[in-house]
């Protein structure tokens, strides 16, 4: 009797696990250094992880977390090895490995200088001076600003080294995601730093999928205009709906609808949502 039980239940156990081998697994990439409340160092929690792994529950995927840094992480992506990237910045560089889709957070940059600098009221109080910028990250100023400042490019930089850096002179200012500046700001309250306002609006923060992943497949974008700058808004091609990815995107977009995404937010900054 005892026999044909523990037969029975390694049949059942056999049965099991293809099911759970077949399951899809998303990939996504990070670079090394934390950026809170988005991502842990060591232990990955924050917004991304839990954001992401809840749209994966909802599509029936697994979320995996791969953390390279930044430049290997890149070319993972690139190379369809990482299938995602959760807060990309687009440019026309990056256009061509990734096809951007909102993923239901916002974003908008700030500005920390030195106590001593005036305030800063428009992008021409920034003119020659000295941006601290982490090495790989895009350019944030608007286009007709960016040859208008000096750039120290730093490798792997995280908030708390350009604190210091920006402390002990070595540039005038550092731009950033401002939940993450102001994380660390109400917790650090560094001394002898400003934290300026944003000269911008709220904006969709998006994602990065690969094109080179194998849970990729497009399709054409009806709404595309030809005549309009390439943006994440305006592209020739949008996720097709039935592959993994376009309902992740659709997982992601129903999140925000809901209000579970803004819940997600307040539960790791332990304040509403900005």
């Amino acid at each position: 009797m005892r026999l044909a039980l523990c037969i029975l239940i390694v049949a059942i156990a056999a049965q099991a696990c293809p099911a759970r081998a077949q399951e899809p697994e998303l990939v996504m990439g990070y670079r090394t250094n934390e950026r809170r409340p988005y991502i842990e160092e060591d232990s990955d929690d924050g917004i991304y992880k839990t954001l992401y792994s809840r749209a994966c529950q909802r599509i029936g995927c697994a979320l995996k977390v791969v953390r390279l840094p930044k430049k290997r992480v890149l070319q993972a992506l690139a190379q369809g090895e990482v299938d995602f990237y959760p807060g990309y910045t687009y440019n026309a560089e990056r256009e061509a490995i990734a096809l951007f889709v909102p993923n239901g957070l916002r974003e908008r940059h700030v500005f920390i200088t030195r106590a001593k600098h005036p305030p800063i009221r428009g992008y021409a109080d920034l003119d020659n001076e000295v941006e601290l910028r982490s090495l790989g990250n895009p350019d944030l100023l608007p286009p007709p600003w960016q040859a208008r400042v000096k750039v120290l490019p730093v490798p792997e930089l995280d908030v708390e080294r350009a604190f210091r850096l920006i402390s002990a002179g070595k540039a005038d200012f550092y731009i950033y995601d401002e939940l993450t500046l102001r994380f660390y700001w109400e917790r650090l309250r560094p001394p002898g730093l400003t934290l300026h306002p944003s000269l911008e609006a709220w904006q969709p923060m998006q994602m990065g999928f690969s094109k080179h992943s194998r849970f990729y497949r497009a399709q054409p974008n009806p709404d595309y205009r030809a005549e309009l700058p390439l943006s994440p808004d305006n592209y020739p091609l949008r996720l097709d709906p039935a592959s993994l990815a376009g309902k992740l995107s659709a997982a992601l977009q129903a999140m925000k609808q809901s209000g579970e995404t803004e819940r997600i937010v307040e539960h790791f900054l332990q304040t509403p949502a900005p």
